[in-house]
């Protein structure tokens, strides 16, 4: 997907508030040194290096990691062409678009309820934009919509993706009604593959009580930071 494209930063408050923890440790460090009160190496020093570093690499994720990671996830998925595909919680379209560019007869359906908190930018006519941007406007389409109460009727699409979305959710219940809505528009034969750092054993816990066959979850993707799994199902 071209560089022209933007993405997002992922949970940008968490990446702000790392980097100026970061700061104000090494901060504190280099005052107690020039001051002589103390060494500051287990207090502040490793403290501030370890949060300025845990931001650094939040913040390349975003701008390669999850790109390179979305484009491998497509294209596991090997689609035809023809498939209807829905991406839950898709914020600026990543996932969506990178399933787009491979739909020739097909088409890829977005919806989120447009967080910022969760990602920085996060708003439909944002995705809206990035999609006319790759040329795709006219095999996507893009719903505002909790997933926990998916507009679709059952049996609706071929495949279901999400990335660092579901999480998002506020408790296990909560979760585990999206995995039942996705469970619930996928059509017989239809693939589930969700992309997450963490709650990933609660999807293939949900996966499996929805009667998915043979969930599975990838080992840990170092590509993103924090490191994401993929769960993968498919529907009788």
């Amino acid at each position: 997907m071209s560089d022209r494209l933007q993405f997002g930063v992922d949970a940008p408050g968490v990446v702000r508030n790392l980097v100026l923890l970061g700061g104000g440790l090494l901060t504190l460090a280099l005052a107690s040194v020039a001051l002589g009160r103390h060494d500051p190496i287990g207090l502040e020093l490793e403290p501030g290096i370890s949060c300025l570093a845990s931001g650094a690499l939040m913040l390349l994720s975003s701008r390669f990691g999850k790109r390179i990671v979305a484009r491998r996830m497509i294209d596991s998925l090997r689609l035809r062409g023809d498939e209807q595909v829905l991406d839950v919680g898709c914020g600026r379209g990543l996932l969506l678009l990178e399933a787009a560019r491979r739909l020739r007869e097909g088409r890829a359906t977005g919806v989120d309820l447009w967080s910022r908190v969760d990602q920085s930018g996060n708003a439909a006519e944002v995705t809206a934009a990035n999609a006319a941007r790759a040329g795709l406007a006219a095999r996507v389409h893009i719903d505002t919509a909790d997933m926990r109460a998916l507009p679709y009727a059952d049996a609706s699409f071929d495949v279901a993706v999400s990335s660092l979305a579901i999480h998002n959710l506020p408790d296990a219940a909560a979760r585990a009604q999206a995995i039942a809505e996705i469970v619930r528009v996928l059509k017989p034969g239809g693939r589930a593959a969700l992309l997450d750092f963490r709650c990933t054993g609660d999807y293939l816990r949900a996966l499996r009580s929805g009667g998915m066959l043979a969930p599975r979850r990838s080992w840990p993707i170092l590509l993103m930071f924090p490191p994401v799994r993929i769960v993968r199902a498919r529907k009788p």
